[in-house]
């Protein structure tokens, strides 16, 4: 089998072949240095022309090996080989990364990089799971119809906030006013700025009543033509919306929108949800059906600092976030049934810590704060000071630096156990609220997984 592994740069792709039947090198590192190729007139440079194309397809490949990122770039590449037949195969960027650096091959090199795809796809390919599940059916439609219902959302807001900031002065009354999607999913403010034809007495009255027009100021063009701009977009908006509820009611999905209404999950992120999971049978264990939702734990250590983040997609984390703001977090907005019962439950009881023992919760902001702090002085000191030093000299001045800085920090904790320290209660609320919505969301995902592996059985 020829495997292509495909680095997409915005113009063109760099490639590397590996044929299978050579078998796994068995080091990495130099197999690049022995096989890297010129970088000028590189044969294994394709551009996104009839030339590139053809040139590309020449190699024959059996497949094609990308990364996701840069997607709307590699689209076209992935679309071809599809249709002529190549399978394409999909790494994600942090397992090339990882796998870039435990086999020592160079960074910030187009040619090392689709090296290390080409090779990760060799090493991996009869184990799936160390794959990216990227299908051409309603999955990928719907991912790409959330995308851009995202990117309109993300227009939007630049071109509201300058009309209010031109109504402040043409239009005082209105320049704060919510106006809400009226039952045409219009926004009356707008279509009204913009001389639409619907139905917009309530703004005449106000505006009849205004002190700018009384004192000789007019509505300008500029502001109605900007609200024109933004009520074409809210139009595209509705549409890309009736296609997402569309591809929603697809029969494969029901089971996937009945669990997640249940749960409380509005359309919107059911959408950018199902696209990541579909379907969740391809998941073997709830660490990676967490990951792929942006919810997993990843240690990230360095020296001595040991530490953890969040990982996976950052879109679905955020996504999340706000279901359990929205729905989770209000006893009133709760789903009426054993999940919002057994959400809000597990909300509840983290919050109530929080209010039950403030000076606690002050106590762990301030001392997170301070090791932090800690830390970064230790390295600063490490790097500032130790190159001064004959080497010699420096393993006995860097143990006497650690003892220092560890006995700052006993001192410190000392300090805390004392006394509260002086920290701002609005922003400890801030820095706990999230974590507590982050919890939720984590044990959302636990819940929700389940459910769904025991309702597709």
């Amino acid at each position: 089998m020829r495997i292509l592994g495909l680095d997409v740069c915005k113009a063109s792709v760099v490639g590397w072949l590996i044929n299978s039947e050579e078998g796994i090198p068995s080091n990495f590192r130099d197999y690049f240095r022995k096989n890297k190729r010129s970088i000028k007139e590189d044969p294994l440079t394709f551009k996104a022309d009839a030339e590139g194309i053809d040139n590309l397809l020449s190699l024959k490949p059996d497949a094609i090996v990308l990364e996701p990122t840069g997607i709307h770039y590699s689209f076209i590449y992935a679309h071809i080989c599809t249709i002529e037949g190549i399978k394409v195969r999909w790494v994600g960027h942090a397992e090339v990364r990882h796998f870039r650096i435990e086999n020592r091959l160079p960074d910030k090199n187009d040619q090392a990089d689709a090296c290390a795809l080409a090779l990760y796809a060799l090493t991996h390919w009869h184990n799936e799971e160390f794959f990216l599940y990227f299908d051409a059916g309603n999955v990928a439609k719907l991912r790409g119809l959330w995308f851009r219902l995202q990117s309109i959302n993300r227009i939007q807001s630049a071109p509201i906030n300058r009309i209010r900031q031109q109504l402040a002065r043409e239009f005082p009354e209105a320049a704060l006013k919510k106006s809400q999607a009226a039952a045409d999913g219009e926004i009356p403010l707008w279509a009204w700025l913009s001389r639409s034809e619907r139905d917009s007495r309530y703004y005449d009255r106000i505006y009849a009543k205004s002190i700018a027009p009384k004192y000789g100021i007019e509505i300008s063009e500029f502001t109605r033509t900007l609200a024109k701009f933004i009520c074409d977009l809210r139009s595209w908006e509705l549409v890309i919306q009736r296609d997402i509820e569309s591809l929603l009611n697809a029969p494969e999905f029901q089971i996937y929108r009945k669990v997640m209404t249940e749960f409380g999950i509005g359309d919107r992120i059911q959408a950018l949800l199902i696209s990541q999971i579909f379907p969740v049978t391809k998941f073997e264990s709830l660490g990676r059906f967490k990951r792929r939702l942006g919810m997993a734990k990843e240690e990230e250590s360095s020296g001595d600092k040991q530490a953890q983040k969040t990982g996976g997609s950052k879109l679905c984390r955020t996504q999340l976030y706000l279901w359990v703001l929205d729905r989770i977090a209000p006893v009133q907005a709760r789903p009426k049934n054993q999940f919002g019962e057994r959400l809000g439950d597990f909300y509840d009881k983290r919050k109530a810590k929080f209010q039950d023992n403030p000076d606690l919760w002050k106590q762990k902001a301030m001392s997170r704060a301070q090791k932090k702090a800690m830390t970064e002085l230790k390295r600063s000191l490490k790097d500032s000071l130790l190159p001064l030093l004959p080497k010699e000299q420096q393993p006995q001045i860097e143990a006497l630096l650690n003892l220092t800085i560890q006995n700052m920090q006993l001192s410190l904790d000392n300090s805390l156990k004392e006394s509260v320290p002086a920290v701002k209660e609005r922003e400890v609320k801030r820095g706990f609220g999230n974590l507590i919505i982050m919890q939720t969301a984590a044990y959302g995902c636990r819940l929700l997984f389940k459910e769904l592996k025991r309702q597709l059985q």
